[in-house]
């Protein structure tokens, strides 16, 4: 009779560890080290590194940074007026610049942004789509009495621009806003998002590019 099959079983007995011996070992042995995948290192290095509300604007030069800021705001603008003529919005991108210093900024509510890019092309409206300058120099109106009688023609070009409420529903309230002084607006409305912002008054073209300068007192923001 052969054998070979006892020693089999004898020689699997004898390789066999003793009973508890693996638990042992384990505790006893180095942790392992998990290969972590070059997605979670990247994801990781993202998560931990600090973001900003704006682009890195230190190493361009004065003509680039304006041009990031000034298409900063092309967006949101096209956002709110979804069917502004191109020149009128390049007009009003300059004037968001280098009239009001003014960008789009991610550290305020979305409702303050628009408010103050709303009331910046109110008063574009008013200025080159309305008689308003009209009636303040030549008929020597009051400025609200300007404004009211102007109102409708402004009214029309701005829904012309934004002819979707949902796509701007401040515009009303900015524009209402402006057409009484500030003692007789709807108290909810912060009189900052109409009484900051310059309108254009008293402004007069000078001989660079025709870049606009103003003559009223700049602290007289309405």
């Amino acid at each position: 009779m052969s054998t070979r099959p006892r020693r089999a079983l004898a020689d699997l007995t004898l390789n066999q560890p003793a009973p508890g011996a693996g638990l042992a070992a384990s505790i006893h042995a180095p942790p392992r080290t998990r290969k972590t995948s070059s997605f979670a290192n990247n994801t990781r290095k993202l998560m931990s590194t600090p973001t900003t509300n704006r682009p890195d604007l230190t190493n361009l030069t004065p003509a680039e940074t304006r041009l990031r800021r000034r298409e900063w705001n092309r967006g949101p603008l096209t956002d709110l007026f979804p069917l502004i003529p191109s020149t009128a919005l390049d007009r009003i991108l300059d004037i968001c610049i280098d009239v009001k210093d003014y960008t789009y900024n991610l550290s305020e509510s979305k409702n303050w942004n628009h408010r103050r890019l709303t009331s910046i092309v109110v008063a574009h409206v008013r200025h080159a789509y309305s008689d308003y300058d009209k009636l303040l120099r030549e008929d020597k109106l009051e400025r609200y009495e300007a404004r009211r009688r102007s109102g409708d023609q402004v009214w029309r070009v701005l829904r012309e621009w934004c002819p979707w409420d949902d796509s701007n529903p401040v515009l009303e309230q900015a524009w209402r806003a402006t057409l009484v002084p500030p003692e007789e607006r709807d108290p909810t409305w912060d009189p900052m998002d109409v009484d900051e912002e310059s309108d254009g008054e008293g402004e007069v073209p000078t001989g660079v590019g025709g870049v606009v300068e103003f003559e009223d007192d700049p602290m007289d923001l309405d």
